[in-house]
């Protein structure tokens, strides 16, 4: 199945991260009374100062098909609108490192058969060599499976995922920004499969912070939106009493919620050259996982030399060259093909 993705994007600023989330706090009461609940063990975040800025890019041709065998000299890189020199390229046929980070607060736990089922579907149409982990979060990550190519590994640790009855302190945005640090010490394609409802209760600042470190980390993100049941709940359709009316607006509250939590997951795919899903049914949840499988299976990743350091956003800009040297979309109104890119990246500081 097709993975709907973007054509390369022009030249704009990036999104707005700035995301206000005025129902999260109801949201979260919906969730289970969530309050702070005892920190679980925490790897301590690795960092590492990186200079080669990683752009992964993915192609489709009109009929959706991902194309392969591209090599470097198919690829022109511009930073700020002005041609950069490719210093790093990975084919599509070079393993991954993957990490499945799952959400297990209460607000998952009758919907864990959604991604534990599913998760086998994604783990078995990765290629043999990429290698993965598994990791859970509720206040804070908590690695189950070390990186491995074993997919019985990743397999089994998902069947051993504790979701939490009582209440806990949903922290999506920190858990996230800890494993972009542990995903920092590899190098080659890598990327972040984060089962979540996107809920988080420490504020819009947090996501501001989590975008910053995506714009300087070379880690694509791969959200998939759990709780399609809080997300459209059953609403009367007439209001009848005052109960109703009440029940009615605040079903109404919640999906306007769940809206901008859903904003927040795909700005954070593009920012990482992702994509975010948000299946509706259990047949979209096994389509989205065969579509992340297939596309890191055919993830290119160019990289090049990043020698500014004024901390500022800088936009990037990939073309897709045939052997001639010319655009693989010669008509651009009616493009023979696709291809999905990070749009920019922020330089390290002085």
């Amino acid at each position: 199945m097709r993975v709907p993705l973007r054509k390369t994007p022009p030249k704009a600023k990036p999104p707005n991260f700035r995301i206000h989330f005025p129902l999260a706090v109801s949201l979260l009461l919906v969730a289970g009374n969530i309050s702070t609940s005892s920190a679980q063990n925490e790897i301590p975040p690795i960092r590492v100062d990186v200079n080669v800025v990683s752009v992964p890019v993915t192609i489709n041709n009109a009929r959706g098909e991902f194309v392969g065998g591209l090599r470097r000299e198919n690829f022109r890189l511009r930073v700020d609108g002005k041609d950069q020199p490719i210093a790093y390229f990975a084919a599509e046929d070079e393993p991954a490192q993957v990490l499945l980070l799952v959400e297990t607060g209460p607000a998952v736990y009758l919907l864990r058969d959604e991604h534990t089922s599913a998760a086998a579907v994604l783990l078995s149409g990765l290629a043999p060599d990429d290698r993965v982990a598994v990791a859970s979060y509720e206040q804070a990550p908590r690695l189950l499976a070390d990186f491995s190519a074993d997919k019985q590994t990743a397999a089994a640790a998902l069947h051993t995922l504790v979701f939490s009855l009582g209440t806990a302190q949903l922290n999506f945005y920190d858990s996230l920004a800890t494993c972009v640090d542990w995903l920092s010490i590899f190098p080659g394609k890598r990327a972040i499969v984060a089962l979540t409802t996107g809920i988080d209760g420490s504020g819009p600042d947090r996501l501001q912070a989590l975008a910053e470190k995506l714009q300087r980390s070379n880690v694509m993100v791969l959200p998939v939106a759990l709780g399609r049941e809080l997300r459209g709940p059953a609403q009367p359709r007439k209001a009848k009493t005052r109960e109703q009316q009440k029940g009615r607006q605040s079903a109404k509250d919640i999906a306007a919620g769940f809206a901008q939590f859903d904003g927040a997951l795909t700005a954070i795919a593009d920012e990482t050259g992702g994509h975010a899903f948000v299946p509706k049914s259990d047949a979209e949840f096994e389509s989205a996982y065969r579509q992340i499988a297939a596309l890191l299976r055919h993830e290119y990743d160019l990289g090049f030399n990043a020698g500014m350091r004024d901390g500022a956003y800088h936009t990037i800009e990939v073309e897709v060259m045939d052997s001639r040297g010319e655009s693989l979309n010669k008509d651009q109104k009616k493009p023979a093909y696709r291809w999905n890119s990070r749009r920019g990246f922020r330089a390290m500081s002085p």
